[in-house]
């Protein structure tokens, strides 16, 4: 099974129109993650407690990053999950 990445957001976040552009950035050099963009304010979104502000990225139920990652960071996490799903 495909590692997850889930990006949260919310319409009126200002960082969550950049979050947007680095999801569909990490599905096209990614293509080992699924990725889900799921919109806080969607009344049937299902949001961990955990996630408290956006844009929040989890993978795999972890969050890794609060606010928008460099291409680096989303690097590692993708080399990461990668080898943890082998």
């Amino acid at each position: 099974m495909k590692p997850i990445l889930k990006v949260f957001v919310r319409d009126d976040c200002p960082g969550c129109a950049e979050a947007h552009q680095v999801a569909l950035q990490v599905e096209q050099d990614f293509p080992q993650l699924n990725v889900e963009i799921i919109n806080m304010a969607d009344p049937h979104a299902i949001v961990p407690e955990a996630v408290f502000a956006t844009p929040t990225y989890m993978l795999n139920n972890r969050i890794v990053s609060l606010g928008n990652p460099s291409p680096a960071e989303v690097a590692r996490w993708a080399a990461e999950a990668a080898l943890s799903s082998v």
